[in-house]
C-alpha cells in the first residue's frame, strides 16, 4: 500500500483518525478529533508538522494519558541457548500533544 487513505478509524483513548492519507508510503495528512481531550502520542514513519498552530514535542518516557498506562512487566527469561535475530525496525517519530474535548487537530508531511 504505498498510496493510500483511511476515514473513521477511532483509536484508544477518545481519539478518531478522521483522514489519514499517505503518498509512496509516507504520511501526507493526519486529521485527528478528540472526543475526551488528554495527550496524544502518535508514532509515525515520517515527519510531520502542525497545519494548525498545536504545540508538539518529541515523546520521552511514559504517556502521561492514563488511558495509555503500560502494566509493569517482569523481564523475560531467555535461554542461553536461544539463536536469537534480532529486529531491523525503520526510523520512527514519536510525538506528544496536548487535546481539548471536541477539537480537530491537523498535521501535514515536512
Amino acid at each position: 500500500w504505498k498510496d493510500g487513505n483511511i476515514t473513521g478509524l477511532r483509536a484508544q483513548g477518545g481519539f478518531e483518525i478522521q483522514d489519514m492519507e499517505w503518498n509512496d508510503g509516507k504520511l501526507v495528512k493526519l486529521v485527528i478529533s478528540s472526543k475526551l481531550g488528554g495527550n496524544c502520542r502518535l508514532r509515525l514513519n515520517s515527519d510531520i508538522r502542525p497545519a494548525d498552530g498545536t504545540v508538539m514535542r518529541v515523546a520521552e518516557g511514559e504517556n502521561p494519558n492514563p488511558f495509555y498506562r503500560v502494566a509493569d512487566i517482569q523481564k523475560p527469561l531467555i535461554s542461553e541457548e536461544a539463536k536469537l535475530k534480532g529486529l531491523n525496525l525503520k526510523k520512527t517519530y514519536l510525538y506528544d500533544f496536548n487535546t481539548q474535548p471536541g477539537q480537530t487537530y491537523t498535521f501535514l508531511n515536512k
